[in-house]
This record gives structure tokens, sequence and C-alpha cells, in this order.
């Protein structure tokens, strides 16, 4: 490149100055046509770049087409017990829980269904993305206190209850 850049500042230094953005730009487009249709390159056999471009067979894909839908992606949980990904341009966080704390993952996301796998294949976490939330929760059911006393550990607390009696201490 830096020969490049050497070649094109001779070059330029030779043309008539450009007053506007649009001259130098036409400065460069003919350069750019010249340096790879017309010039003759010594390594390739006195031929222009592009002609020797043009005539070598071009590489395509091989073997089974992947839907371009997924992806993966490679990603460290952070202390807190979450990675992040980028999806539909927002940035959300997911939560995967703190025992998994800096444990390298992988992230496999097929639209709004992402799975979180350890390096050795362990799925850790599935989920279906929200796209109204930003924060990706683990799903746990919130704990429901006791309307009475403010416990929040209502099945301890309740110990004497019936079966699916919440509230012991109304009639």
């Amino acid at each position: 490149m830096e020969r490049f850049h050497q070649t094109l500042k001779r070059w330029l230094a030779r043309q008539d100055p450009a007053a506007t953005i649009e001259e130098l730009q036409d400065h460069l487009d003919r350069f750019r046509a010249y340096y790879n249709e017309v010039r003759p390159h010594r390594a390739i056999g006195r031929r222009p770049p592009a002609e020797v471009y043009a005539a070598r067979p071009k590489d395509h894909p091989h073997g089974p087409v992947i839907e371009t839908t997924y992806r993966v992606r490679k990603d460290r949980i952070d202390t807190g017990g979450a990675v992040t990904l980028r999806h539909d341009s927002k940035l959300l966080h997911i939560k995967v829980g703190r025992r998994y704390a800096k444990m390298r993952v992988l992230m496999l996301v097929a639209g709004r269904d992402v799975r979180i796998v350890t390096e050795d294949g362990e799925l850790i976490r599935e989920l279906t993305i929200d796209p109204t939330k930003t924060y990706q929760g683990l799903g746990r059911p919130k704990v429901q206190g006791c309307r009475e006393t403010g416990v929040a550990d209502v099945a301890r607390h309740h110990t004497g209850c019936r079966r699916g009696d919440l509230n012991p201490h109304e009639p």
C-alpha cells in the first residue's frame, strides 16, 4: 500500500491542482482506471491488473447453503451473570445466572430464538427474545408476599395453611 500511495502522490503532483472536491475525485477516478486497466504490471507479464483479475476463476461457496438468518456469537458472561446481544439494532441484556459468571459461551441465534451453550455444548439457557424489553430476565415467577405480615416467602411463612391459601390471616 505504501508503494501504491507513493505512485498516486507522484501522479497527482503531475496533474493540474484540483480546485474542488469534485475535480479531485475526477483525478482519483482517472488514476484508478489507468492504474488497474491500462498500466502494464511487471509481475504479471506486462498485463494490466484488471485483465489478469478478470481471467482468473472466481471461488464460490461449496457444500450446503446455510440459512443466513442463523448466527453464532462467542461471548463471555459478565460478573452479574448476563450476556449482551444486538438484535434489531437494540442492545439486549440476557440474564443467564451468576453461577455462570466469566464463563465463555456460544449464542446460537435464529430470529428471536436464542440458545446459550457452553463451549462444551451444554445448553444453559434457551429463550425467545421479547422485543419490547432490553433486559431479558430469567423468567422466574415473582415471589408473592404475605398481605398481612409482609413476609416475602409465603410458602415457608404459611406452613400451616391449606394448600393454595396464600393468606391464612383472613377469616
